[in-house]
C-alpha cells in the first residue's frame, strides 16, 4: 500500500516581507484557470486579496511532488490540500498574534492580510513571521475550514490571473523560451514506431551551414544547427536505413467490472431484448502548436523547460535517459499551446535534453505539424457491444456491455497494468443507472498506432455508447428520453442535473422540420453533467450542431466563470470530435497528417448559442470539470440527429454520408 504523505505548511504556504503569500502546487496550468482558483481558495482561507497570492504550479525545484495534472482532479486534491494547509496557517499567525497581544485566540480575527484584536490592535502577517521565524509543520487533515462563501472570493467570478498576458501576447509558451547560447534541434524520427537504425549517412548534413552537430544516441538521430530551419534542413539531408520491427503479438487481456448474478438469464427470458453497437475511431490530440521544449544540459545536470502534464515523472525520465540523479534535473513547465492528455508524454524534452547533452549547450526542439500527426499519441479506437432486457413496465431487467479498445493511460499501448485499466481505458463504462443486473467487461487489445492518455480516456468513449443505446431503448419502450431515463435514475444530483438543463432548453417543445434535440447525462469523477444538443439535418445528410445546453455540478463551485469557460471550452471540442474529426492509418503509419485531411471545427462550426448553467452544491466538497463537460456531448448529438430525421447513427463521426446510409437502413 502506498501512504500518503503528510502534508506540511511550508511546502504549500510561504508569507513574503511583503505581505506576498506564495501558494505552491505540483499541478500545472494549461488553460483550465488553476492558478486562478488556487489563489481564490487560499485568499479566501487567509483572508488577504486575490491580487496578493502567487501561485508556483509544477516546477520540481520548488513544490512538492506531484504526480500529474490529469483526471480533472486538480481542484479535488490539491485545491483542498492548498486550502487545508492556508486555513492552518491562518491559525498559527493567529495563535502567534494571541501570544503577542496576550488575549485569547478565540478572541481575535482576521482581515487583509493582518490578525485584528477586538481592541482593535492589528499585527500584519509579515509583522507575526518576523520574530517567530516561517511557518512551518504539519498540516492536520481534520483542519477547521471556513464556511464559503465567507469574503466573496469563492464562488464568485474573478477574472483570470493570467488573462491580461494571454490576450496582450505577453504569455510565455514553451517555444518562446530563450536561454544565452541557445541552438535549435531537429530529430530523425523513424517511418514506424520501434524501428532500429541499421545504418546512417551523415556527410552531407555535416557539411550543410549553421550545423553545430550530427547527434547519433542510439536509435536517436539528430541534428543541432544555430539556426531552426538550418537544422530542419540538415535533418533532411541524412540518409538512414531503418529496420522496420514485425508485428509483436500480444495476447487480449479482458477484465470484468462488474458481475451482476442472473444477467445472462434475465437476457434469455425477456420478451424484448435490445442489441447495438457503437465505433469511435482513432482521433489526434491536434494541439494547435506542435510539442517543443527547450533543454540545458551541462556540469552534470540539466534544466528542462516544457509544457508538460507530469513535470515530476519528466523529471525521473530525463534523469534515466541522461544518467543523471533526478535531484539534479529540473522541470520548469511553461504554457503549452494546447494540450489534452498529449503532455504526460515528454516526447520533445527528451529529445531536447539529449541533443543538449550531446552539444553540451541549451536546445529547442520544435516539431512540425506532420511530426505532430504521425508520431503523437492519438485516442485509442473502440467498439462497444450493448444489449439489454426491457420489461414489460419498459425498465431495463438486465444490461450486458462489452467494450473493446486499447490501452489508454500515459505510457500509451506499450503498457498495460490490469489494475489500473478500469479506471481509464474502462472510464465511465459503468452507467449511472439503477440497473439491478448488469456485466461489464474491459477487453484489452493491441494497435499499432501509438496511443495515450486522451482527453477524458474511455469516458467519452463510454458515454457515447451508454446514452446512444438509452436512446435506443427509450424508443423501442416508447418512453420519452427524459422520461426514460429519469425512471433509472436514483441519484439526487444527476436527477437534479437532467431536470434542470431539460427545463432551461425546453425540452419536448415544438421544432422546425429538420430539427431535433437529443439529451445525454454522465457522472464523471463526482461532478455531474446534462445536456441537450440542438441540430439541423440537411436534405443531404449534413449535420449541424444549432444550439447546446448544459447543467453541470461540480459541488463547490471555486469560480463560476472559469466554470463555464471550461464546459464550453469542452463542448466546442467534442462536438469537433463528433462532426469531423477520424485520424486513419495503414498497420500503423497515419496518413492523414494535415489540417487538410483532418479538419477540426471552426468558428463557422460553432453552435449560435451555448448555454451552461453551473448549479453546484456548496455543502460538496469541490470536483473538476476539466474533461466532464464534453463527455455526453456526442452521444447528445446522435440523439438529436435521430429526433430531427430519425437515422441512428452509431458511429462518429456523424459525416453526411453515415447520416445518408442510416437512413437508408
Amino acid at each position: 500500500m502506498i501512504e500518503t504523505p503528510v502534508e506540511r505548511v511550508e511546502r504549500r504556504i510561504r508569507i513574503e516581507d511583503d505581505g506576498t503569500v506564495v501558494a505552491l502546487s505540483g499541478k500545472v496550468e494549461f488553460g483550465q484557470g488553476l492558478r486562478t482558483a488556487f489563489a481564490q481558495l487560499v485568499a479566501e482561507e487567509l483572508d488577504v486579496p486575490i491580487a496578493a497570492v502567487r501561485v508556483v504550479l509544477g516546477d520540481t525545484a520548488l513544490v512538492p511532488h506531484d504526480a500529474g495534472t490529469v483526471g480533472s482532479r486538480s481542484v479535488a486534491v490539491d485545491g483542498l490540500a492548498l486550502r487545508r494547509a492556508a486555513a492552518r496557517a491562518r491559525a498559527l499567525l493567529v495563535a502567534r498574534a494571541a501570544a503577542r497581544l496576550g488575549v485569547a485566540a478565540a478572541t481575535l480575527a482576521t482581515r487583509d492580510g493582518a490578525v485584528v484584536a477586538p481592541d482593535g490592535r492589528t499585527l500584519g502577517y509579515p509583522a507575526l513571521l518576523a520574530e517567530g521565524g516561517g511557518l512551518a509543520g504539519e498540516v492536520p487533515a481534520d483542519v477547521p475550514l471556513k464556511p464559503v462563501p465567507a469574503h466573496g472570493i469563492v464562488g464568485h467570478s474573478q477574472i483570470r490571473l493570467d488573462a491580461h498576458d494571454i490576450v496582450t501576447g505577453r504569455a510565455r509558451y514553451t517555444a518562446d523560451v530563450r536561454l544565452p547560447g541557445l541552438l535549435f534541434g531537429q530529430v530523425l524520427h523513424p517511418p514506424v514506431r520501434g524501428s532500429a537504425l541499421r545504418a546512417l549517412d551523415d556527410s552531407r548534413a555535416r557539411a550543410m551551414p549553421g550545423v553545430v552537430a550530427v547527434v547519433r544516441d542510439g536509435d536517436l538521430v539528430g541534428v543541432v544547427a544555430e539556426r531552426e530551419a538550418q537544422a530542419r534542413n540538415a535533418v533532411e539531408a541524412l540518409d538512414a536505413d531503418w529496420a522496420v520491427p514485425l508485428p509483436v503479438e500480444r495476447a487480449d487481456v479482458d477484465i470484468v467490472m462488474r458481475d451482476d448474478p442472473g444477467v445472462d438469464e434475465a437476457l434469455a427470458a425477456a420478451e424484448r431484448v435490445v442489441e447495438a453497437s457503437y465505433a469511435l475511431p482513432h482521433i489526434s490530440n491536434a494541439p494547435i502548436g506542435p510539442s517543443a521544449a527547450v533543454a540545458d544540459v551541462r556540469d552534470g545536470a540539466a534544466t528542462v523547460y516544457a509544457g508538460t502534464q507530469r513535470p515530476f515523472g519528466l523529471r525521473a525520465e530525463v534523469a534515466l535517459a541522461l544518467g543523471l540523479p533526478e535531484e539534479a534535473v529540473r522541470v520548469i513547465p511553461q504554457l503549452p499551446s494546447g494540450t489534452y492528455g498529449r503532455n504526460s508524454l515528454g516526447d520533445a524534452a527528451l529529445e531536447a535534453a539529449r541533443l543538449s547533452k550531446a552539444a553540451g549547450r541549451p536546445v529547442l526542439v520544435q516539431w512540425t505539424r506532420e511530426e505532430e500527426f504521425a508520431i503523437g499519441p492519438a485516442r485509442p479506437a473502440a467498439s462497444l457491444q450493448v444489449s439489454a432486457a426491457l420489461d414489460a413496465d419498459g425498465r431495463v431487467g438486465g444490461w450486458r456491455y462489452d467494450e473493446t479498445t486499447s490501452a489508454h493511460g500515459f505510457r500509451g499501448s506499450t503498457h498495460l497494468d490490469p489494475r489500473t485499466a478500469p479506471g481509464s481505458s474502462g472510464r465511465n463504462a459503468i452507467p449511472p443507472y439503477a440497473f439491478a443486473k448488469a456485466k461489464v467487461t474491459l477487453h484489452i487489445v493491441p494497435t499499432p498506432v501509438r496511443t495515450a492518455s486522451f482527453r477524458s480516456l474511455a469516458a467519452a468513449e463510454n458515454v457515447f455508447a451508454i446514452e446512444s443505446f438509452m436512446d435506443e431503448l427509450a424508443a423501442r419502450a416508447q418512453v420519452d428520453p427524459l422520461a426514460f431515463r429519469l425512471r433509472h435514475v436514483e441519484d439526487a444530483r444527476l436527477r437534479h442535473a437532467l431536470e434542470a438543463v431539460a427545463a432551461r432548453a425546453g425540452w419536448g417543445g415544438a421544432l422546425a422540420a429538420g430539427r431535433g434535440r437529443g439529451i445525454a447525462c454522465t457522472l464523471y469523477h463526482g461532478t455531474y453533467v446534462a445536456q441537450v444538443a440542438e441540430v439541423s439535418v440537411a436534405a443531404n445528410g449534413l449535420v449541424r450542431l444549432e444550439r447546446f445546453w448544459c447543467a453541470v455540478d461540480p459541488g463547490l463551485v471555486v469560480n463560476p466563470d472559469g466554470v463555464r469557460n471550461q464546459v464550453e471550452g469542452g463542448i466546442q471540442q467534442s462536438a469537433s470530435w463528433t462532426l469531423l474529426e477520424e485520424l486513419r492509418h495503414r498497420e500503423g503509419r497515419i496518413t492523414t497528417t494535415g489540417w487538410d485531411a483532418y479538419p477540426i471545427a471552426t468558428f463557422r462550426d460553432a453552435p449560435r448559442e451555448i448555454v451552461v448553467d453551473v448549479i453546484g452544491d456548496p455543502t460538496q466538497p469541490s470536483t473538476g470539470v476539466g474533461e466532464p463537460g464534453m463527455v455526453p456531448v456526442a452521444a447528445a448529438i446522435a440523439n438529436a440527429v435521430f429526433a430531427a430525421c430519425g437515422a441512428r447513427v452509431r458511429e462518429v463521426p456523424i459525416t453526411a454520408k453515415r447520416v445518408r446510409a442510416a437512413l437508408g437502413r
